[in-house]
């Protein structure tokens, strides 16, 4: 046997094998001190193997390799955590291109609030550029500039290192694991939906002095926990304390006892827009799984 490429978890060995079979090429999957070891049975088929490996590594969620499964049995009908993670993450070591290559969203959201930040900060001409061309504006006004991404702008103003930092360090906690498991663009359909929900209702019942990304974070925290709770195979997970942490913070900012004014109203409509769309994220992949 000829050992091809080791995984940490056994999904994405099986997948590449169930691949490999239907390429004609010989392979088996061994655990090897706690990692999941592709073997290939003939050293003739090690070039063609690791060209696929190589493919397969940099994109995982090919269909081609998720069909290889069903075809072999290998991957559960229902939609599952383990059919849609990146196998990035299970490598042994990933560097940080890799990291990128993995979570580019994530990053690029993050990038650009810190980008944002740092223009308010440098200088007041910076700052005026950001405040004319970022800041929510109200209905009326909307509708006669058609400046609509003013609606989702505001997620990247922050006023303080605090309130910036806060806000990313959630946002790469939640935000990366829906990358990983669900992929870039249920992120971004995720994200536009509970940024518009959250910054159009601050608006209305709030008017438009506000800024962070806080409705995105609660957002993306009821999307996880409700996922979590529906569909517990897709792997994920929050904390109940964490889950605790976070609504009683929520109830804080109504009881108005903080130095700082707080955008409740972006935190509770992110929060139900969240465990709405992960609601209906689990009868979409409930259907899918059936028709399959």
């Amino acid at each position: 046997m000829q050992m091809l490429v080791c995984f940490s978890r056994p999904q994405p060995a099986h997948m590449l094998m169930d691949y490999l079979t239907a390429q004609r090429i010989s392979s088996i999957v061994r655990e090897v001190e706690g990692q999941y070891c592709v073997e290939l049975e003939h050293e003739h088929d090690m070039a063609q193997a690791k060209a696929i490996t190589e493919h397969f590594v940099d994109a995982p969620n090919d269909p081609r390799y998720q069909a290889a499964s069903w075809d072999n049995g290998s991957v559960d009908n229902s939609i599952t955590a383990a059919s849609k993670q990146s196998t990035q993450r299970w490598l042994k070591s990933p560097n940080t291109i890799a990291q990128l290559r993995m979570f580019p969203l994530t990053y690029l959201v993050l990038t650009l609030n810190i980008i944002v930040f740092a223009l308010m900060s440098v200088s007041y001409e910076t700052r005026l550029w950001v405040d004319s061309h970022l800041f929510i504006v109200p209905f009326n006004e909307l509708q006669q500039t058609s400046q609509w991404w003013r609606l989702l702008t505001p997620d990247f103003l922050h006023f303080s290192l605090l309130h910036i930092a806060f806000n990313l360090l959630w946002w790469w906690i939640l935000a990366r694991p829906i990358e990983q498991y669900l992929g870039k663009v249920s992120l971004i359909i995720t994200f536009i939906i509970i940024s518009l929900s959250a910054n159009i209702g601050q608006l209305y019942f709030g008017g438009p002095n506000f800024g962070g990304m806080s409705g995105v974070v609660y957002g993306l925290l009821g999307f996880t926990w409700w996922l979590g709770w529906l569909k517990p195979q897709w792997g994920f997970k929050v904390q109940p304390q964490i889950v605790g942490f976070m609504l009683v913070w929520l109830v804080i900012g109504y009881a108005d006892v903080l130095f700082v004014s707080m955008a409740n109203t972006a935190h509770t409509l992110g929060l139900v827009s969240g465990c709405l769309l992960a609601l209906l994220w689990s009868v979409i992949g409930s259907r899918l799984g059936a028709k399959r």
